[in-house]
């Protein structure tokens, strides 16, 4: 990887050349082979007329116009069709709700029908909330969903990429906003992590193939936390970033009409949701009063929103909501969101439980391999990935759900409730909070493992230490065995007549013998510091301090005798 960079190779799989399309400071000349004409499409026009004061905004234009992150152009350049395809891409699911209920419902599978939904008036009268479900994006529902509705460009500009961080070339950098000015947006994003099982390593490959298939830049990275001892071999668990947002605003034709737009991110069919996805927070229906719903539980993010929508409200005796108000906008995403969060913080818990259970039973788990360097290596990825986490959730808490919740005022169908945040929304706060206190918890918990693991490593190389000593030491008193044995041997050859050594082997033994005791008593002398100074002047200070105690000791015992 560093010969790489060093060589100027800065390429991925997902995109190629990350920096074939320019850098922030400058575009590259192959941008002129993908800019389209702007008269048919006005809102992309108004991005760049916007792009010199707002200079992300750059970025969004490059992608309408590719149809995709714009480093991905060298793959799709020759592949016109690949391209128009990602241009016209469109799965829009449009709800239409009245005070009581919902009304409308109609899937949108092409741009012509989007702009017709968007065209049209509503086809009850008692519409009050239209919401428009969107998987992906592409360059014609941006454009259709923002000119029709005068969207904020910057609300697709935050879904189209996902980044943890940027290098200082990066084209697709957005500079970190204040929060003054998000508190006057009519949107809001929220970051998420989302994790699937993947059996073996074809499956995966299929994985990260099909993601390539997006128009938003996401990829499933193997978390590389496996545990040899009981998960399946070859199988691993994916994570993929992931983000959401909510744009809530009234409708410029129709005044009197709110209208919702949710953006949510495409998912892989690969694989399985871990333990089968988040938890299904509505109560199910008493056995008596109605039959329970025959459709499977959906896998992808996309369908689990909108059954959370389409159910919504789901507390109605206990929170005093009878009706559909704007909520219906934002709690079913989020409440899904939260959901996944709690999924994602039983499995970090569950992989430090197996890290903790090999330091409790090292006579298990250590006999196997090297298990002690695999621990650290995994805790390094939990000590890599948790402050992430930690700061999608608090990017919630702080931004995203208040913002919610001063875009979708209380109603007067619901029960009065002390406090800023509605009874639904104050229930979901505390839930973000308890993920907030477990992702800390975990952190604690990586660190306090890293010290014990690390510990662990240093105490087996002392061992180990000790142990090569120890073999060393026997090699060193074999050779010292032989040292005189070896001069004797030397100093009685020295003739060529054998004959005449005949009675040279009764003197070798009768010499070489006591000279080797001689010596080994020696070697262990000096092993033991008999000739050591140190040693002996720590030897004539306890003699000297014998010899006073002995002389204060028959002092005291004729002064005793004198007494007497």
């Amino acid at each position: 990887m560093r010969e790489d960079a060093a060589k100027g190779n800065t390429s991925t799989p997902q995109t190629g050349d990350q920096y074939y399309a320019g850098t922030c400071y400058e575009r590259a000349a192959v941008a002129q082979h993908w800019e389209l004409d702007t008269a048919e499409m006005p809102y992309l026009a108004h991005i760049k007329s916007l792009s010199n004061a707002w200079p992300p905004l750059r970025f969004l234009a490059d992608w309408m116009e590719v149809g995709t992150a714009p480093p991905r152009w060298e793959k799709v350049r020759a592949k016109t069709w690949e391209r128009q395809t990602r241009a016209s891409k469109t799965n829009v699911k449009m709800l239409g709700f009245s005070a009581s209920a919902k009304v409308e419902e109609v899937d949108l599978g092409t741009s012509n029908e989007l702009k017709s939904a968007l065209d049209a008036k509503p086809g009850h009268d008692d519409i009050n909330f239209r919401l428009f479900v969107v998987e992906d994006l592409s360059r014609e529902v941006i454009e259709l969903l923002g000119s029709r509705l005068e969207i904020d460009p910057f609300f697709f500009r935050e879904q189209i990429g996902d980044y943890n961080w940027y290098n200082t070339r990066d084209a697709w950098a957005m500079p970190p906003n204040l929060t003054a000015g998000m508190n006057h947006r009519n949107w809001f994003r929220m970051r998420h992590v989302r994790f699937r099982y993947i059996e073996d390593d074809d499956m995966y490959e299929k994985a990260r193939t099909e993601s390539e298939g997006f128009n938003v830049f996401r990829r499933p990275d193997d978390d590389e936390t496996q545990w040899s001892f009981m998960d399946k071999p070859g199988s691993m668990i994916v994570m993929t970033r992931t983000r959401s947002s909510i744009w809530i605003g009234r409708d410029p034709q129709n005044p009197d009409l709110n209208v919702g737009v949710v953006l949510l991110d495409p998912t892989i069919t690969q694989g399985y949701p871990l333990w089968l996805g988040p938890a299904n927070w509505a109560p199910p229906p008493a056995m008596k009063l109605e039959a329970p719903p025959t459709t499977p539980r959906p896998k992808d993010l996309f369908n689990l929103v909108l059954q959370a929508t389409q159910s919504y409200p789901w507390f109605s005796s206990d929170t005093g909501i009878t009706g559909i108000d704007e909520q219906v906008f934002t709690l079913p995403t989020i409440y899904t969101i939260c959901a996944d969060w709690l999924v994602a913080c039983d499995y970090l818990k569950a992989r430090l439980s197996q890290i903790d259970w090999e330091m409790e039973k090292p006579a298990i788990f250590r006999s196997k391999g090297e298990v002690i360097d695999n621990s650290l290596r995994r805790l390094h990825i939990f000590r890599r990935i948790l402050p992430v986490f930690r700061e999608m959730v608090s990017e919630t808490i702080e931004h995203a759900l208040p913002t919610a919740t001063r875009l979708t005022p209380q109603y007067g169908n619901a029960k009065p409730h002390p406090g800023n945040l509605q009874p639904l929304m104050e229930d979901v706060m505390e839930d973000f909070r308890r993920v907030q206190g477990l992702l800390n918890l975990l952190q604690e918990r990586v660190d306090r493992l890293t010290a014990v693991v690390a510990s662990e490593i240093s105490t087996e190389d002392s061992r180990r230490g000790l142990q090569e000593n120890h073999n060393l030491s026997r090699l060193t008193w074999l050779a010292t065995t032989f040292v005189p044995l070896s001069f004797v041997a030397s100093f009685f050859s020295m003739t060529d007549d054998i004959s005449a050594s005949k009675f040279t082997f009764g003197w070798f033994f009768v010499v070489a013998v006591p000279l080797a005791v001689v010596t080994m008593v020696i070697a262990a002398g000096v092993g033991q510091g008999w000739f050591s100074k140190e040693k002996q002047r720590k030897t004539r200070l306890v003699a000297q301090e014998g010899r006073y105690f002995k002389k204060r000791d028959a002092v005291a015992a004729v002064k005793q005798k004198l007494k007497k």
